[in-house]
């Protein structure tokens, strides 16, 4: 089960991060899952990140339909951009799902997108034990803090949500 945690200091989403944006972090077991303790990063993302779960696809849907009347990026949209490529083979400036590739190391990836309200940042990183999910939020302007304060509670669902389906949905579950 995911919970709030504090994102380990070797983490490189804190070379990105800078004063007064927002953060938080979950993360969840690995428990015996071996194929999640030596999966490459960009399939971990994906397992992740596109994981299938029916409120979260309407709640997002809702999203897209909202941004495209305020000229915010639409996570439909910019899923479309992603490459034919193998998640694996995937690098620097392609996608998985919606989110840019921005860095990939053997035990962390750092996805985000730009908007004009606000620029955001996840990671993935893991450890022997655990996944560790963080958001870094740079705020633009007033609409990127009214943004991130109404979607704060449903993001908190989601990134425990996405973590517990993953560690489900892995191999080594079945």
């Amino acid at each position: 089960m995911s919970e709030a945690d504090t994102l380990p200091d070797r983490s490189l989403l804190y070379a990105y991060r800078a004063p007064g944006d927002f953060l938080d972090c979950y993360s969840v077991s690995l428990g015996e899952h071996h194929d999640l303790q030596n999966a490459d990063m960009r399939f971990l993302a994906d397992l992740i990140l596109n994981a299938d779960i029916a409120w979260m696809r309407n709640l997002m849907a809702l999203r897209d339909r909202v941004a495209r009347f305020v000229g915010m990026k639409s996570g439909k949209a910019l899923a479309m951009e992603q490459a034919p490529t193998p998640v694996a083979g995937r690098g620097v400036g392609e996608r998985i799902g919606f989110f840019k590739i921005y860095q990939v190391a053997p035990d962390e990836i750092i996805l985000g997108e730009d908007d004009w309200h606000q620029d955001f940042r996840l990671t993935i990183l893991r450890d022997a034990q655990r996944i560790y999910a963080a958001t870094c939020c740079r705020r633009h302007n007033v609409f990127g803090h009214a943004y991130l304060a109404l979607i704060l509670p449903f993001h908190k669902l989601i990134v425990k949500s996405v973590l517990d389906k993953a560690v489900k949905a892995s191999p080594a579950a079945a």
